[in-house]
């Protein structure tokens, strides 16, 4: 009865050691501004009053984000290259009052979703041609009124090429 209870016990100690060697890792790597910069070139700016200022970084498809907290609601700032305009966002719903925006002297679009409960979203995203970046910024609340999501835009935008003036 003993080398019964040995065994399965064994089993089950080999099964539980097998199972978490073949968990996924997380393929985000949390870092710091610098570190984010060192790695990928990329930097955002942070704006003025944000909290709990949080980066990450996707290094097999070189995406950039940022995660922060202002007045309360939940923000995150995507940064990737890329050739031409891409959802970054990682967001998919059924996007309301799309409307045309510009970020610097980059061409966006702003839009609105609820998520099916009593929360929305609001996202905006602009590409940057010059340099071949694509940006997003999105956030989580359960009231957007007031919200001027393209003025958190323009601070978390850091231009690749500088304060170059350029039409939209």
């Amino acid at each position: 009865m003993y080398r019964i209870v040995a065994i399965l016990l064994t089993l089950v100690l080999f099964t539980g050691v097998a199972c978490a060697e073949a968990a996924i890792a997380n393929p985000w790597a949390d870092v710091t501004a610098d570190q984010l910069t060192e790695a990928s070139g990329l930097s955002f700016g942070v704006p003025e009053g944000a909290e709990d200022v949080a980066y990450r970084y996707l290094e097999k498809d070189g995406l950039a984000e940022m995660q922060f907290t202002w007045e309360g609601d939940e923000f995150c700032a995507r940064i990737q290259p890329a050739v031409e305009w891409t959802d970054i966002s990682g967001m998919y719903f059924d996007w309301e009052n799309e409307e045309e925006v510009a970020i610097g002297h980059c061409r966006g679009v702003i839009g609105q979703a609820q998520t099916g409960s009593e929360d929305w979203i609001e996202r905006c995203m602009w590409f940057d041609a010059v340099p071949g970046l694509m940006y997003s910024l999105a956030v989580y609340s359960t009231d957007l009124d007031g919200l001027d999501l393209t003025a958190l835009a323009e601070a978390v935008y850091i231009p690749a090429q500088g304060d170059a003036d350029g039409d939209i």
